[in-house]
This record gives structure tokens, sequence and C-alpha cells, in this order.
């Protein structure tokens, strides 16, 4: 009978609000006792506190039927293939609350807290996986006419220049982030996986790669954030000396730097050309349609030819096939530094990697597959048409069940510890063949099997310990070295850079020479003063009869006085 009469005046209590909010200027108290209600309560309710019944949790944000709301909405979400990122989660549980905020919380609505989104995933059994995202824009261009129309473009092209399959090259840029590998990290329930933290440097970086239909590549041309070069990152010996790094404050190419790109493309390919053109095949980015750099092009007998706009995933050689191991490469190669245990990635960490990163992904073979797979090098459209036909039936496919839960780990890799083993197993063949107390047998096995996973993660210990220290002196060597400023803005060959950092280094080491040389000059100077004063000194006590007069042997074994001594 309680609860049914609570449950009324709760009801005017909402009706009550309701009225208050159409009536912004209506008095509380008068509006409590128009609608029966306890105006205690309706000032409650007001505030923003609600009946414990409907509360959440004292440890969560929401309230149950919130939360479940929240899990439909990524569930259906995720049914329809739209990725559910950690940001999407904190910004609809604060619309949530924003939404059920009262008066007074308006101008400062509440939010959740920094952990709560994880402990969201947690309570409610998601997962982060990572997720291949393909946006609006290129799937809208998987057009099969428009796709066609260009390749018979392209093949006119090649037949009116005469351009041989030696001369045909790809180029096209990638971005980095320096300490970031390359997964986007998306919340779902289809499968389960582990995966490993990395510090970050979210500094941006861009490789400008060309690729020829025959497997070769020029040297990379890199661009940093920043204004300045500096000299450490030329002193490492892991870079090419062909390799050219441009700085911009981005990290991204501008007008200036694609025509330094140009000019680098023309030095390296023209002693090779084998017809008297070259065609580069590229994107339709701003800067490679600069009036300067297609004169440039045009002086230089290179055809530049683009790609339909958001179709270089189906067509570019480098998109299709080169892009993805050199994105992994350097994923792993960043693991591999904080394993070893480099806790702040930077410039220099990305450049003693780069070189490596790029000769395991520029293999000659994957070159010809990415030209094959693209339909260019041999000539042949229907490898990109029945890869679209494909994706498109994929798109229309259900997905497939949820996958069970993979209950072995990535790192499970036995390793074999032999001189212990050995030991192990005789004495487990004695403990069967003699008489033994079966309780001894029993400590004696547990004793060996514990003997055997602490010899084996002695043996992990000591490997990771050994390259974390290797690792720590190779960077503690690099830091240590004075990083001076070599150039603002522009671009350096690793080449010319090193011969500037090696002039400054003689000039630093003839300017240190001179100081050495004209503080000895300046000690000899000051001892041949001291010197001079002490002989007028002896000089006079001589005089004066205080010292005896100088007495001199020379080579020959003759002696003398000194006159004036």
């Amino acid at each position: 009978m309680a609860k049914s009469r609570d449950s009324t005046v709760e009801l005017r209590v909402e009706e009550a609000l309701g009225y208050l909010d159409a009536h912004p200027g209506a008095k509380p108290t008068t509006v409590a006792r128009q609608f029966a209600v306890p105006r205690a309560r309706l000032l409650r309710r007001i505030d923003g506190i609600f009946p414990r019944a409907g509360n959440p949790a004292t440890n969560t944000k929401l309230s149950k039927p919130e939360e479940t709301a929240l899990c439909r909405y990524i569930d259906r979400l995720d049914r329809i293939n739209l990725p559910t990122r950690k940001a999407f989660i904190r910004d609809t549980a604060n619309y949530i609350l924003r939404a059920r905020a009262s008066r007074a919380e308006q101008a400062d609505p509440p939010t959740v807290g920094k952990k709560w989104v994880d402990r969201f995933i947690k309570r409610h059994k998601y997962d982060i996986v990572p997720s291949h995202v393909l946006d609006a824009n290129r799937q809208a261009s998987e057009d099969p006419e428009a796709i066609n129309a260009w390749f018979l473009k392209y093949k006119a092209v090649v037949a009116e220049h005469g351009i041989v399959a030696d001369d045909i090259w790809n180029m096209d840029e990638t971005g980095f982030q320096i300490g970031v590998g390359k997964d986007q990290m998306v919340v779902t329930k289809r499968r389960r996986a582990h995966y490993f933290s990395l510090p970050t440097n979210r500094e941006s970086a861009t490789a400008v790669e060309a690729i020829s239909a025959t497997g070769r590549v020029i040297p990379v041309f890199l661009i940093l954030s920043g204004t300045m070069h500096m000299a450490n990152w030329y002193r490492l010996e892991e870079l090419d000396k062909d390799t050219v790094i441009g700085t911009s404050p981005t990290g991204y190419s501008n007008d200036e730097l694609s025509m330094a790109w140009i000019q680098h493309f023309e030095a390296y390919t023209k002693k090779g050309a084998v017809g008297s053109k070259r065609l580069l095949l590229m994107d339709g980015y701003g800067s490679h349609c600069t009036r300067e750099f297609i004169q440039y092009c045009d002086d230089s007998s290179i055809v530049p030819f683009g790609f339909p706009p958001h179709s270089t995933h189906l067509l570019q050689p480098l998109d299709v096939v080169m892009f993805q191991p050199l994105k992994h490469y350097h994923a792993e190669a960043l693991d591999l530094i904080v394993r070893d245990g480099c806790a702040n990635i930077t410039k220099i960490e990305f450049l003693s990697v780069i070189q490596e990163v790029r000769r395991k992904a520029f293999r000659e073979d994957s070159i010809l597959s990415a030209f094959k797979k693209s339909g260019l090098v041999p000539y042949d459209p229907l490898v990109v048409m029945r890869r679209i036909q494909e994706r498109q039936e994929r798109a229309l496919t259900p997905p497939p069940p949820p996958a069970p839960e993979l209950q072995s780990s990535p790192f499970n890799t036995p390793v074999t510890l032999r001189q212990l083993k050995k030991i192990a197993y005789d004495l487990q063949t004695q403990a069967k063949e003699e008489d033994f107390n079966p309780a001894l047998k029993r400590t004696l096995d547990q004793f060996v099997r514990g003997a055997l996973t602490q010899g084996t993660e002695l043996l992990y210990t000591m490997r990771d310990l050994k390259r974390t220290k290797m690792a720590e002196e190779v960077t503690r060597r690099r830091r240590s070295q004075k990083n001076q400023q070599l150039k603002a803005g522009g671009v350096l060959t690793v080449d010319h850079a090193r011969k500037i950092v090696r002039q400054k280094d003689d000039d630093a080491l003839e300017k240190a020479r001179k100081i050495v040389e004209r503080a000895d000059a300046q000690m000899r100077n000051m001892y041949k003063k001291w010197f001079g004063e002490a002989a007028k000194v002896a000089r006079k006590y001589r005089l004066d009869g205080r010292l005896e007069p100088l007495y001199i042997v020379d080579q020959e074994g003759k002696g003398r006085f000194l006159r004036r001594g």
C-alpha cells in the first residue's frame, strides 16, 4: 500500500518537474503546493537527486538500464560494420549524463572518469581488436566502368609515348607517427586477443617512395616535423648516404618539398631510363599539380599520370601491396625498441630503424607483385575488376558466427635448456628404476619441474637484460653527442649533411686545439716569468752575500763561477 502511494507521489513529482521545465519562471514552492507533492522531494529532483531504486550502482556513472541501452547500441553498430571506438563510448556516456543533468548542473554537467570506458568494456565483456577501415569515398569509387575507363587511358598514354616497363614508376607518400604502431583499436565481441602497449610519440613523419615496374626503388625522401635539421640525425650509421631528409612544421609534404622530391626522382631515374620518357603514376595531391611541378616534369621528359580520386587502394602498387608490410615492419621495430627498454621514442630511434624497415619491405619480388596485382604490368584490368567484385560480394555476405576464444598465448614458445634437462631426465630415470619412496619421488618430480621452469625464466631474463643494456648504451651514446642545428628548412641528403657534420666537428676540434695551445702558451709564459723573477732575486742575494756564487759545470766536465751570478 505504501509502495503504491509512493509511486503515485513520484508520478506527481514528474508532472511538477515537467511543469517547471515548461514554465521556467514558476516558483518550486508554489508548484509543489499546486501538485500536492512534498516541497523537499521536488527540490531534490530539481538538484538531480533521484530515488535510490533508480540510482546507478555506487561505482558506476550510468544506471543499469542506461548501460544496457549503450551495450545494445554498440552491438547494433557492430552488426552493420560501423566500428565503435573508446572515444565514441565516452562521448555517448557523457551525452546520457548531460541529457539527464538537473538545471543546476547544466552549466557544468557530470562526465565519466578517465578509467570509466575501460571498466565498462571489462564489465560487459567487450574486447579491443584492430579495425581495417575503408572510407565512404573509396567505397563509392569502386565503379567498374570508371576503373575500366582509367585503364584504357593508361594504356593509350603508354602507347603514345612508347613507354617500356623499365620506365613506369609509381610514387606516393605514407605517413608515420614516430612512436605509434599502425593498428587502430575498436570495441567488439567478435574475437579476443592480447595487445602490447607502447610509449607513444605522436610527432608526424612522411616517407615519399617511388618504385618501378621492374622491381627498382629509389632512396627514400623523408619529411620530419620541425624547422631545423639537427646534426645527430646524420650521425646515425644506419642511414643510407643517399637518403634525403626535409623538414616541415607538420611533418607532411608541401609545394616546396614536392618540388625537391621530383628533382630527387629525376636524379636517380634519369641514368637508368631505357626510353626517352618516364611515366610517373601518382595520386592527385595538390602539391603534385602545381604549375612548377608539371613544368619540371615536362622539361625532364617525365609524364605524370594521376589515379582516379579515392581509387589508390585498388590501382596504386604502393597502396595495394608495399605500404602494408612497410607499416608492419615499422610497428615490429617499435615493439622491439620498447622491449629492449627504450621508454622515449624520438626521431633518432625512428631514423635508426627506417632503413632496415625499408630493406625488409621493398623486396624486388614484392614490387613486381604490386604492379601485377594492380593490373598495370603486365597490363590486366581484370585483376582489379575481380577484386572489386569479390569485395562487393563479401559486403553482401553475412558475417560468420563469433570465433571461439583462443586459449593459447602468442608468446608460448618453448626453450630447451640442454644440460639442466639432461640432469632432470637422469634423476627421473633413476627414481623410476630404484625403489624410491613415493612421497620422495613426488617431491623430486616437483623439484625438477620447478628447476626447469626457473632455468627457462632465467634464460629469458638474462637475454632481455643483455638486450636492454645494449639498447640503453646505444641510446646513451646517441644522446650524449652534441646536437647542433645544421640548416633551417629545405632538404639535405644524408651524404651532404654528414659532410657538414664532419666539417662542424673538425671546426670544433680545431677550435678546441687552439684553446689548448693558447692555454699551454699562457702557462709557458707564466713559468718563464716565474723563473725570471726567481733569477733576479737569486742574483740580488748573491750580490748581498746571502748566497754563494753560482758554479756551473759544462758538458766537458769543466766548471766555472758565473761572473754575474
